[in-house]
């Protein structure tokens, strides 16, 4: 066997192999807006909107993929489950320790937005919007994300890009936990 042939045979054989398939590859942008950041990412999970919905909104889970969030607790919700509000503790690295309360709005199973209603950043909202996709799930999460300290933007932007990855990997991977 040649070595260019042993090469696509290997190719063939990574493209197909499970993993290779099963690897959650979110589209990401992010823009920079004066002092803010506008952040779109979107992919599609093989999951129901059903299970991507039930981790996005609980709590208590909410540390196991969003990245150097340390505590989510509920400080006040509606008996009907349309809103609650939280308290974020998020330690990300080179930074310090910052506590963020936030509104989210559950329009359905399949949409919420939240709000920065008191916390250590200017701002900080965004939404979250489920839709069936090709066997699976569509997931865009768009953002809108003002540090309250001044950092040198391509710091902010590769802190963005890193860690956006990492939760929607986190987030693919719980859904497909038995």
């Amino acid at each position: 066997m040649t070595f260019l042939r042993f090469i696509c045979l290997l190719l063939l054989f990574v493209s197909l192999h499970p993993a290779a398939q099963a690897e959650m590859l979110p589209v990401i942008d992010v823009r920079e807006e004066g002092t803010a950041w506008r952040v779109r990412v979107e992919a599609t999970f093989p999951a129901s909107a059903n299970q991507i919905w039930s981790i996005l909104t609980d709590c208590a889970r909410a540390t196991t993929f969003v990245p150097h969030l340390e505590s989510c607790r509920i400080l006040d919700k509606d008996p009907a489950a349309r809103w609650d509000v939280r308290e974020n503790i998020v330690n990300p690295p080179l930074l310090p320790r910052m506590r963020t309360i936030v509104r989210s709005d559950y329009r359905s199973p399949s949409s919420f937005t939240y709000k920065l209603v008191s916390g250590d950043m200017h701002r900080s909202e965004g939404a979250w919007s489920l839709t069936p996709h090709a066997g699976g799930t569509r997931v865009v999460y768009l953002a809108l994300i003002e540090p309250s300290l001044p950092a040198p933007g391509f710091l902010v932007a590769n802190a963005i890009k890193a860690d956006l990855p990492e939760m929607f990997r986190k987030l693919d991977a719980l859904t497909r936990a038995p």
